[in-house]
């Protein structure tokens, strides 16, 4: 079977073939699911929230333009439809910039080069579970899912000049914390 493009299968949609959304659902899901996993710890909510997404995306998919990339749309809509619901369930999010813009550069020390990659890694692991979810977000979308910064400021609303800001205090963060957990 031919493996069409995401407009094939949104114009059979729109003309009320409602079927080829399982295409859409299929080719996306997994993306949709570490979106909304990044931000959410439990699977039950992820679950529950992915599904809302993809109604969602189906009754949005008239307002979709054709002109910008499916998957940037998608994302974004996942991404407003997570940080919404977990507003709407009352959980707390403070920005790291609130917290760490004024760590001066000079306390980042550099023992982070000097020890192996899988410490560096799990390190990474342990500072992005204990960091705000939108804001490990933002670094998984740059550093893991190369989005460029136009696209993350599409998906997220923010601008250009604000995800900059951002990519730069949390990266400040994370040397921090980082730095913090080896000298233990």
């Amino acid at each position: 079977m031919a493996d069409f493009d995401d407009l094939y299968y949104i114009r059979l949609i729109k003309d009320g073939h409602t079927d080829a959304f399982a295409h859409i659902v299929r080719r996306y899901q997994r993306m949709v699911f570490t979106i909304v996993g990044k931000i959410v710890a439990s699977n039950v909510e992820t679950e529950d929230i992915v599904q809302e997404i993809f109604i969602k995306v189906f009754q949005s998919l008239d307002k979709f333009r054709e002109d910008s990339g499916f998957a940037t749309w998608l994302y974004r809509i996942s991404y407003n439809t997570t940080i919404s619901e977990l507003r709407k369930r009352k959980y707390e999010f403070s920005a790291i910039e609130d917290n760490w813009a004024n760590i001066p550069d000079d306390n980042i020390s550099d023992e982070i080069d000097e020890i192996s990659l899988e410490d560096k890694l799990n390190y990474l692991n342990m500072v992005l579970k204990m960091m705000p979810a939108d804001d490990a977000l933002l670094i998984t979308m740059f550093y893991m899912n190369n989005h460029t910064i136009q696209d993350i400021s599409v998906i997220t609303g923010h601008s250009v000049s604000n995800v900059k800001v951002k990519l730069h205090r949390i990266r400040k963060f994370m040397n921090f914390e980082i730095n913090k957990l080896i000298q233990q």
